[in-house]
């Protein structure tokens, strides 16, 4: 039997929003610490993380201090970790060359970071823990994903399990078609499906003889994730009879983003009475207020004054308004704070209606472009000036129909 802890998508490091980075850091920071204790505290014999260690390649060198500070205490109590690259810790494309990347001053005699390329796996992409259980990673490779797994065969002589970030049809959300379908990766013999990318967790499901875990992250994303659930599983495992209990716990938060709404005509003392009845007194929380409704042309909203009546709450630290209004005439969208949010608002706008067809297939153009090496920049973090004429066009093809180059 055996004991074992999975996390992901840590984002060690969060910054947005800027106005708080310090809190959201400490905030991330905090959650991780809280997760490796438990593993010692559990007397785990591994920890398992779904990817997206840090949430970006190059974070504060404090906040790279600190992981390493909490996994030497992993180290001192022989626990081992086995972790895989997310996007965010540059999974594939020339990124993952760069030098001094924050996920590669982690790995120690005890934190084993399985990272193959696309064309390497799965011949280099799995550590064996012991003589029984064998794990297996993939980090985030777009829209190639799906065709790197469809071939995979993993060696059916011991208890296994795949590390992968990625939305996974079936398990996950979807906004492509081009992501991994569950019951392909069910046909594998893998016993324990870890999967990281998607922050909303969907802890156990199980789809013929696999389990498959979507654990979300540790701490809020942005303000799209504030009804998601922060969690980790602890699993028990028998690895003779291939029967896995998972068991779900979730990760306390010591600063909480949220989105309220309120109708036109609330007075800024009237927003706060509201906001304060519904938080905690050991928490700190940032806001995102949406006045929403129909006004006159001549009627006034006080966006900053209610952001200041918020902020006076002891445990606000940020109020951020945003208007949604219509007149007779016009409709406004304006936002008082860090401004426009361009993934925010399509996740916001789209995701309870399904990603229209068009959207869905301009988001694989520019995941298949991103995708291959030989479209990126040196730095592997952009598109080279051709790719993004191409990709653009492809856009305006998509959108208007075919258009011919100019004379």
């Amino acid at each position: 039997m055996y004991k074992v802890l999975h996390f992901g998508d840590t984002h060690l490091g969060r910054k947005h929003p800027s106005k708080i980075s310090k809190k959201r850091v400490e905030s991330s920071i905090k959650a991780f610490r809280h997760v490796i204790q438990k593993a010692i505290q559990e007397d785990a014999d591994f920890v398992v993380h779904a990817g997206d260690v840090f949430d970006t390649v190059y974070p504060w060198h404090t906040v790279i201090e600190s992981a390493k500070r909490e996994l030497q205490n992993l180290e001192e109590a022989e626990i081992p970790l086995y972790c895989i690259r997310g996007n965010h810790d540059r999974s594939f494309g020339q990124g993952r060359s760069l030098k001094g990347l924050a996920i590669e001053h982690l790995t120690s005699e005890y934190v084993h970071l399985i990272d193959p390329q696309a064309s390497e796996f799965p011949q280099t992409g799995y550590i064996n823990h012991d003589e029984k259980i064998r794990i297996y990673g993939l980090g985030y490779h777009a829209s190639r994903t799906q065709e790197i797994l469809r071939d995979f065969t993993p060696g059916n002589e011991k208890f296994n399990i795949l590390l992968m970030h990625d939305f996974v049809e079936g398990v996950t959300r979807s906004y492509s078609n081009s992501i991994p379908k569950a019951d392909m990766i069910a046909e594998k013999d893998l016993q324990y499906v870890a999967i990281g990318h998607d922050h909303e967790p969907n802890p156990e499901q199980v789809i013929n003889s696999t389990t498959f875990s979507a654990t979300g992250g540790t701490v809020d994303y942005d303000f799209n994730t504030t009804n998601f659930s922060k969690t980790f599983n602890i699993l028990k495992i028998d690895e003779e009879n291939h029967e896995i209990q998972v068991d779900n716990h979730k990760v306390p938060q010591e600063l909480e983003l949220r989105k309220k709404k309120f109708k036109v005509g609330h007075s800024p003392q009237q927003v706060r009475n509201k906001i304060e009845d519904e938080i905690q007194e050991d928490k700190e929380y940032a806001y995102k207020i949406k006045i929403k409704g129909e006004i006159s042309s001549d009627q006034e909203i006080q966006t900053q004054k209610i952001a200041d009546e918020v902020e006076k709450i002891n445990q606000v630290v940020l109020a951020d308004t945003l208007l949604d209004l219509k007149t007779d005439e016009v409709e406004i969208t304006k936002s008082q704070g860090e401004g426009f949010n361009i993934q925010e608002y399509l996740e916001e706008n789209l995701q309870e209606n399904k990603l229209d067809e068009n959207f869905i297939q301009m988001h694989e153009r520019a995941e298949n472009m991103l995708s291959n090496e030989e479209n990126l920049t040196r730095s592997g973090f952009s598109l080279q000036k051709q790719a993004r004429k191409d990709l653009r066009k492809k856009i305006d093809n998509q959108i208007f129909g075919d258009i011919e180059d100019e004379a």
